[in-house]
């Protein structure tokens, strides 16, 4: 189904979803294919969207050679971006990367869709390439939890879209080399409200998803932009949405810094505890991003040795390591737990 604004409603449309007057009785029925007098009726009634069932109409043309192309190109990025996303060792991702292929593929043949796509690959390289990733990342956390169907694409769209706003940024400051005026960074910051306006206008896009684009730069705290919300303001998706991003951007390179790797990148955001993110989200991201299996030899931070022994939380994000050598290779015994949040001075930096 598609969520168009009440303004865009023609004559001839089917509902795909009831419409219920004040009293709670339908005033509307699913499957009622909507007349003159209906959509009258529907402008005098206190709604902004309805849903209707799927046009073909709103598809790519097969025979359409510049859109077919167009889609093309989207996808081989696509692929090019996830050949350099970053996991620890052990971390399958073979079915994710499916999914995410799958459901680009699927929303590259939207007509309102595939533009935004195009759009993003002319205003950046790395825009579009950090769009698949930090959408990955996203997919990767919301298949974990057993999201499918509607509510996967909801994320997966909302996650793959949320830097759509940068299209508005004057291309100067987008490519500045260097540090950002406080004056750029603020029309940079705007990005994330024109990305919520583009997308809500957009009827093959919910709600859910546009408010990805419009609070992945929130935070737990309540410290981030654009509304300052925290905590449980901020939607499930989107808090995904924004710890995916910061990890997909800590972990790639860019003509500015390097990549830090998948466990330092991992270590720092657990040290921001739920400062920035929920704990749920951090729990989540690591046990999606990194693999300690029993029996793995591992190095800390400090270049000792260790041999991962067992776990001290359910998630399996927290592993009980026997250090058996000093920095210098001298064997040691010294049984710790890597727990960021209690000891922030000593994680897992490699597994082998």
């Amino acid at each position: 189904m598609r969520r168009i604004l009440k303004e865009n409603v023609a004559a001839g449309m089917k509902l795909a979803q009831a419409i219920y007057g004040l009293n709670g009785q339908v005033v509307l029925g699913s499957g009622v294919e909507l007349t003159d007098s209906h959509i009258a009726r529907l402008i005098d009634m206190d709604i902004t969207y309805i849903y209707i069932e799927p046009d073909e109409q709103q598809l790519i043309d097969p025979n359409d050679k510049e859109a077919q192309a167009a889609k093309a190109e989207i996808i081989n990025a696509a692929y090019q971006a996830l050949d350099e996303v970053e996991v620890g060792k052990y971390v399958d991702t073979k079915a994710t990367k499916e999914k995410v292929i799958e459901l680009l593929t699927e929303c590259c043949m939207h007509k309102q869709i595939q533009p935004l796509f195009v759009e993003m690959r002319k205003c950046n390289d790395y825009l579009f390439k950090h769009a698949v990733s930090g959408y990955f990342f996203a997919m990767m956390m919301g298949m974990s939890g057993e999201l499918t169907g509607t509510r996967l694409k909801e994320l997966g769209l909302g996650a793959l879209l949320r830097d759509v706003g940068m299209v508005s940024i004057p291309r100067e400051i987008i490519n500045k080399p260097g540090n950002l005026t406080p004056a750029e960074m603020s029309e940079v910051k705007r990005h994330a409200e024109a990305g919520f306006e583009i997308l809500r206008q957009n009827p093959d896009i919910s709600l859910v998803s546009a408010n990805c684009a419009l609070q992945h730069h929130e935070r737990y705290d309540s410290s981030g932009y654009p509304r300052g919300i925290g905590q449980d303001q901020i939607h499930e998706f989107a808090q995904i949405t924004a710890i995916t991003d910061v990890y997909s951007s800590m972990t790639a390179n860019t003509p500015y810094r390097k990549a830090l790797s998948v466990y330092n990148t991992l270590a720092i955001i657990q040290k921001t505890g739920s400062t920035y993110f929920h704990p749920d989200m951090v729990n989540s991201l690591v046990a999606n991003v990194a693999v300690f299996p029993v029996g793995a030899t591992v190095r800390l931070n400090n270049r000792y040795t260790g041999m991962i022994k067992g776990y001290a939380d359910e998630t399996k994000t927290k592993p009980i390591v026997t250090v058996v050598a000093d920095d210098q290779g001298h064997r040691i015994s010294e049984k710790v737990i890597i727990d960021v949040s209690v000891n922030p001075n000593r994680f897992i930096i490699e597994v082998s």
